[in-house]
């Protein structure tokens, strides 16, 4: 690849995919470039080192999902909102389970744009939880709730848990967050 033609977008696609094939931790600047064809140093010009490409990681992942969340949450409310949202979640980290254990990097991060990604996403969360829930106390227990259940059924699931075939896995999910939204009372 043409140095001109290197890009943050290209490194940062390149290093997914890479943690894909050989995982995230195992992800290195001279495996990158290998990988485009380049001199790893080349990559300095773009990321002063691979924490500050795991925040630009972090950040495009949590973009797309919070795009993601904002399309396909238009025009919906109350449980099928709730529902639409936990799907949503648990797909896109199903689908990007290799790079999912970026989000637990977001609390210790003081990179701006990635902290401003995270409050969309709970404000996201809250809109939803606003149909049922007017307390702002009672709002952020349901939303940590909400949110500890989803990271907690993916992880598990990521870990090599509820892969028996004894009781079906979406079922399962359905359950939990049927049992979530009875939780919730409407005033």
């Amino acid at each position: 690849m043409q140095k001109r033609n290197l890009t943050k977008e290209k490194i940062i696609q390149v290093a997914f995919s890479l943690a894909d094939e050989i995982g995230l931790n195992q992800v290195t600047f001279p495996k990158i470039a290998g990988k485009l064809g380049i001199k790893y140093p080349s990559l300095y010009n773009h990321f002063t080192n691979m924490d500050n490409l795991k925040i630009e990681m972090t950040v495009s992942l949590l973009n797309k999902l919070n795009l993601k969340l904002m399309k396909r949450l238009i025009g919906k409310s109350g449980e099928d909102a709730i529902k639409e949202f936990a799907y949503v979640y648990k797909d896109f980290a199903f689908e990007n389970k290799t790079s999912y254990g970026l989000f637990m990097s977001i609390p210790n991060t003081e990179n701006a744009e990635l902290l401003s990604l995270a409050k969309e996403t709970t404000h996201i969360i809250h809109q939803l939880l606003e149909f049922y829930i007017e307390d702002k106390t009672l709002l952020v227990h349901k939303s940590r709730t909400l949110r500890s259940l989803l990271h907690g059924f993916v992880s598990l699931y990521s870990f090599g848990y509820f892969h028996s075939g004894e009781v079906d896995l979406e079922e399962s999910f359905q359950s939990m967050i049927d049992d979530f939204i009875s939780s919730l009372s409407k005033k």
